[in-house]
């Protein structure tokens, strides 16, 4: 019932003036509690959303290394604390370092801050570049692309490309590194669990892996996926070419490599290389030419 009804409906029965003085402080104590409960209801209906909407203005994120996001229709703590901290567990951490109380205070189009100590790994880091890289930082939601820095995060859906006469070198968490030449483009992928393999999707260009062997002999160590193949590693040191066509070449150096497409899966050992034309199974594995002598002088 809101404040105005609650008053007409009172205004029907009138309080009668009475002229015994005896009577009228008889009815004192009602009308001091008639009035205590005006003034209830008037905190109720009107001091409580503008005293509420108040604490939500006050909310501010505090300052340090890490992101900055706004809560969007329909997020709950949970689903933000999966999204950026990789666990949906994690949201009350995430309100203690926002400074918030109660939960339910979080509203769509406030500011959250997750900090860099609190926030979830990233797939690898930027170790160097040259020329022109950039990045598309999908994981933040950003939809324009930037020039790369040095230690910068890569997460899942993160994209990099390179231009002409540019290179860009990564470390992913397992320790393994890999380089890309220019004109390449990759996108970062996560695996479905914390056991699955690290994953890149190499859409055009030429990259080169160097994957570090774990102690778990069998454990697949990487995945490397393009538009006709997809290749799988434990500890190894090859090259992946995609052409204009979506075809790829893989060249292997050290360990194996194992290629598949359409069903078919062939082992390249070191030494070998393979050729998978997009939409078709790959070739058997063929030697790799020797390396070029240099010149007797």
């Amino acid at each position: 019932m809101k404040f105005q009804n609650f008053l007409k409906l009172n205004s029907v029965c009138p309080t009668k003036r009475w002229e015994d003085t005896s009577t009228f402080f008889l009815l004192t104590p009602h009308l001091i509690f008639q009035n205590i409960l005006y003034v209830f209801l008037f905190f109720f209906f009107y001091l409580s959303p503008i005293l509420s909407e108040s604490k939500h203005q006050k909310i501010q994120p505090p300052e340090g290394d890490g992101i900055t996001i706004l809560v969007e229709k329909g997020q709950t703590l949970s689903i933000i604390s999966k999204t950026y901290l990789d666990d949906p567990r994690k949201w009350k951490e995430l309100l203690k370092s926002n400074q918030i109380d109660n939960p339910n205070l979080i509203i769509p189009g406030m500011k959250l801050w997750i900090p860099k100590s609190l926030g979830k790994k990233p797939l690898a880091d930027i170790q160097r570049y040259t020329g022109k890289t950039e990045v598309l930082k999908i994981s933040q939601k950003q939809t324009d692309w930037s020039g790369a820095s040095v230690g910068e995060g890569l997460y899942a859906k993160d994209e990099v490309r390179t231009f002409k006469e540019s290179e860009a070198q990564f470390l992913l968490l397992s320790g393994s590194r890999f380089e890309i030449t220019e004109n390449s483009h990759i996108i970062m992928e996560k695996g479905k669990s914390d056991t699955d393999p690290d994953e890149l999707y190499l859409r055009r260009g030429r990259i080169r892996s160097i994957i570090q062997r774990k102690p778990s002999s069998n454990q697949r160590m990487f995945l490397l996926r393009t538009e006709a193949a997809v290749s799988e590693v434990k500890g190894t040191d090859f090259i992946t070419e995609v052409d204009g066509s979506g075809n790829t070449t893989l060249s292997c150096y050290e360990g194996i490599v194992a290629v598949s497409a359409q069903n078919v899966t062939v082992n390249v050992g070191s030494g070998f290389a393979t050729f998978v034309e997009k939409g078709k199974p790959p070739l058997k594995p063929f030697a790799l030419p020797d390396p070029p002598k240099p010149k007797d002088e």
